[in-house]
C-alpha cells in the first residue's frame, strides 16, 4: 500500500524534532566515530597514495589535484560496494564522467589500476 504525501510529510517531521534527533546521535555517535575514523585513516592513505605515486610525477598543477582525487575517492567508495564486474563498470562509469570533464584519461587509468580496475579502453 502507499501511504499518501500528508502521512509522508507529518513522519518526515516527526523524526526531525530536536529530541529525537539529538537521542539519535548521542546513541550512535560512538560507534559514528569509531566508523569513520578508520574510513577516512584508509581514504586519507589512498589520497596520498595517489598524490605522491601518480600525480606528482606526472607534474600535475596543484589546481587540479583535488579532481583527480574525487576520482580516487568515488572509486574508493565504489569498491567498499561492489566486486568483480560490477566494480569495473562503476569505475569505468566515474572514469568516464571524470575524463568527460577534462581530466587526462592516462592518470586516470593509473587511478583506476591502482583499485584493481582494468584501463578504460
Amino acid at each position: 500500500m502507499v501511504r499518501e504525501q500528508v502521512y509522508r510529510q507529518k513522519k518526515y517531521e516527526a523524526k526531525l524534532t530536536g529530541d529525537v534527533v539529538k537521542a539519535r546521535f548521542d546513541a550512535l555517535k560512538e560507534v559514528m566515530a569509531e566508523q569513520t575514523s578508520a574510513r577516512f585513516g584508509e581514504l586519507a592513505s589512498i589520497e596520498d597514495a595517489v598524490k605522491k605515486e601518480i600525480l606528482e610525477p606526472a607534474g600535475v598543477p596543484s589546481i587540479q589535484i583535488p579532481f583527480y582525487l574525487n576520482v580516487a575517492r568515488e572509486l574508493y567508495s565504489k569498491s567498499r560496494t561492489f566486486t568483480g564486474e560490477t566494480l569495473k563498470n562503476e569505475a569505468h562509469a566515474i572514469a568516464n564522467k571524470w575524463v568527460g570533464r577534462g581530466l587526462q584519461k592516462e592518470l586516470v587509468n593509473k587511478i583506476l589500476q591502482k583499485f584493481g580496475v582494468p584501463p578504460l579502453p
